[in-house]
């Protein structure tokens, strides 16, 4: 019975890649498309989404920063969006064929973040803010315990 609850959570953790790479992806191409108000326009609406204080400096200087933005600086935040869809979406390419270059990709990956989502945390306590930050130790966590999971060890082509 563990062992299906373990597959599930596994299931849920490639489901939760896939969306991330589809919703960068999205973003990514979706800012190729915009002029600077609308970029900015934008901004605030997903501040509002996710609950973000629009009035904060880092929010202020991200609207500022794509107002002003050239065209080269919004193909290079784009492309940087794309690159990000694309490690999700290896990841959960990876997890779902069960290998293990997989499994630590997507630990080394997530685990990167965890630093920056406590310093966030910190900063301002947000029900957003502490959701992904528990969602990513715990996708850390369940991966780096559960190796039985991903028997496949260098089969990139299988």
């Amino acid at each position: 019975m563990a062992r299906n609850h373990s597959y599930l959570i596994l299931r849920l953790i490639i489901l939760e890649k896939a969306f991330l790479a589809l919703l960068a992806l999205v973003l990514s191409a979706g800012i190729l498309t915009l002029g600077n108000t609308e970029i900015r326009e934008g901004v605030v609406y997903l501040s509002k989404v996710f609950n973000l204080d629009a009035d904060n400096r880092f929010i202020m200087l991200l609207m500022d920063f794509l107002t002003n933005a050239q065209a080269s600086t919004i193909i290079g935040v784009s492309v940087v969006g794309f690159f990000y869809a694309g490690l999700n979406i290896v990841e959960a390419y990876g997890l779902a064929k069960r290998y293990r270059w997989a499994e630590y990709l997507t630990v080394i990956a997530t685990g990167l973040f965890i630093p920056f989502e406590v310093y966030k945390v910190l900063e301002e306590l947000t029900p957003l803010r502490l959701w992904a930050l528990v969602i990513n130790i715990l996708i850390v966590i369940f991966l780096a315990k559960h190796k039985e999971l991903f028997p496949k060890r260098l089969a990139f082509f299988k």
